[in-house]
């Protein structure tokens, strides 16, 4: 979830700019079921509104349809990342996604991935279907009310947390954002609401109760994998929900730095209500060990991990 006009728009320019075309093979893992199953998941948790919903656009039946298409993108000498656009007119959404698959020469390490990932979202103005002249597009299909059901479902049956790694490697990165020692912390209570990931987008969501902060944690290349941590860059955006929200992001043209309240609230719903929330206590003494408490959606026992409690390293406030 980014900027509804602003961010969107300008990732599209950013692939046009690098020169995205038609052409390739349509990936066979962008084709399955259960890959689209997933992006209308995602969209469905992080983009769709009430007003989002033509189900008779570009509709045949009782189908939820999707247009699927290879892309050639201009790569650097030895880069064999695939990409590929998926369009789904009856939500007005499209997005594009790429399996990396190159090497950085520097230090000889292969980036690779066995998924496709989201690179970014956009709207569709007014498109129903390829066109004349629209060449490359695949068709595929699935069961409107089966589908729609299974994404309301997952909120249940198939929620995916960072694990501890993950969770380690978020916190310095917060810490730094902010300017703060990220081998430090500072006494007192925290309450962490983070949101479920999803299998095709790299980035996390993260709502800070205490300071009423929506922070995003994102990458260009899969953000679970160890081996890209030392050299992945991870993107910061901090949101405060008091100070940085708007009804429209036309009252700030031109600005990243808000979110409209559709946005906001469909944050809070996946950090809050689906998401996982911690509470971090941080004891007055530097070299006691943190407690960490962990309540997950859905569960009405509090889970302490390790029992009583989780040690937490030294320095983890988030």
């Amino acid at each position: 979830m980014t900027g509804r006009r602003t961010v969107l728009a300008a990732a599209a320019a950013v692939l046009a700019a690098a020169g995205a075309t038609w052409g390739a093979e349509v990936p066979a893992a962008v084709r399955e079921p259960g890959y689209l199953r997933e992006v209308a998941t995602h969209l469905y948790r992080w983009y769709l509104d009430e007003e989002d919903f033509d189900l008779e656009r570009g509709a045949e039946g009782e189908e939820i349809v999707f247009w699927v298409r290879g892309l050639e993108v201009e790569r650097d000498e030895g880069d064999a990342s695939e990409w590929a656009e998926i369009r789904m007119p009856q939500l007005g959404l499209g997005v594009r996604v790429k399996r990396p698959d190159y090497t950085i020469e520097e230090v000889g390490l292969e980036v690779k991935s066995s998924h496709f990932r989201i690179v970014d979202t956009r709207r569709l103005e007014g498109w129903a279907g390829p066109g004349e002249g629209e060449e490359g597009w695949v068709r595929a299909a699935q069961g409107m009310k089966d589908l729609l059901e299974d994404v309301r479902d997952s909120m249940d049956e198939e929620i995916i947390f960072p694990d501890k790694a993950l969770t380690e490697r978020l916190h310095k990165a917060c810490r730094e954002a902010m300017r703060l020692n990220p081998e430090s912390r500072e006494a007192g209570d925290q309450v962490i609401h983070i949101a479920p990931m999803s299998p095709v987008a790299n980035e996390v969501w993260v709502f800070v109760e205490n300071e009423n902060l929506l922070m995003r944690f994102s990458s260009d290349d899969d953000i679970e994998e160890p081996a890209l941590w030392e050299w992945q860059r991870l993107d910061v955006d901090e949101f405060h929900v008091l100070r940085q929200t708007l009804v429209a992001l036309d009252e700030e043209p031109g600005s990243n730095v808000f979110l409209t309240r559709d946005q906001v609230g469909r944050a809070l719903f996946n950090c809050v209500a689906l998401g996982k929330r911690l509470i971090v206590i941080n004891p007055e003494d530097p070299d006691a060990p943190a407690i960490i408490r962990e309540h997950l959606p859905g569960v009405s026992m509090v889970r302490e991990r390790n029992g009583g409690g989780r040690a937490a390293p030294p320095g983890v406030r988030f």
